[in-house]
């Protein structure tokens, strides 16, 4: 091929084209997500997931929205920096934090020859996952794969659920 001819070819290809096909390939692999508008500042948008949960976004990360059914679903870049608001009531309890290391015989005063529990720092490490969800769009019947905040807790003790 010629340069005049990949430059033919080239302008013709940009006109078929549909003009976010750039901003979609150097988006690179994408999720999408569901949700209600919700209040936001200037500059973010946002996104309740659940009765509970409002994910923000900044407005220039969201690639794609689309209205289906009285929600929106956006597409953002894998990798986005998002953030998680999650409310709800909860009972303070304190936790049974005891972990043992069977491997290791540490003497007590109180009990010779005895393993007593090694008690750590219990506090709960919270972090959020994506979890995929199958929607099907009612008016047009294609099902997308979304992908729902999951905010998930655990604690450092390997086992001990919080």
């Amino acid at each position: 091929m010629s340069k005049s001819d990949l430059d033919k070819f080239a302008s013709e290809s940009e006109k078929a084209a549909p003009p976010d096909l750039a901003k979609s390939i150097s988006a690179g692999p994408t999720i999408w997500m569901l949700g209600s508008p919700s209040p936001a500042s200037e500059g973010l948008v946002g996104l309740a997931t659940s009765a509970t949960q409002v994910v923000y976004v900044r407005r220039e990360d969201v690639l794609d929205a689309r209205q289906t059914a009285g929600r929106y679903l956006i597409r953002l870049a894998q990798g986005t920096n998002v953030l998680v608001r999650e409310e709800q009531t909860i009972k303070l309890t304190v936790p049974n934090c005891r972990c043992q290391e069977p491997s290791k015989t540490i003497e007590s005063k109180r009990t010779p020859g005895r393993t007593p529990p090694i008690v750590i720092d219990c506090r709960p490490t919270c972090w959020v996952e994506l979890v995929p969800v199958l929607y099907r769009d009612p008016e047009s019947g294609a099902v997308i794969e979304v992908m729902v905040p999951q905010i998930v807790c655990g604690n450092p003790c390997e086992g001990m659920p919080v």
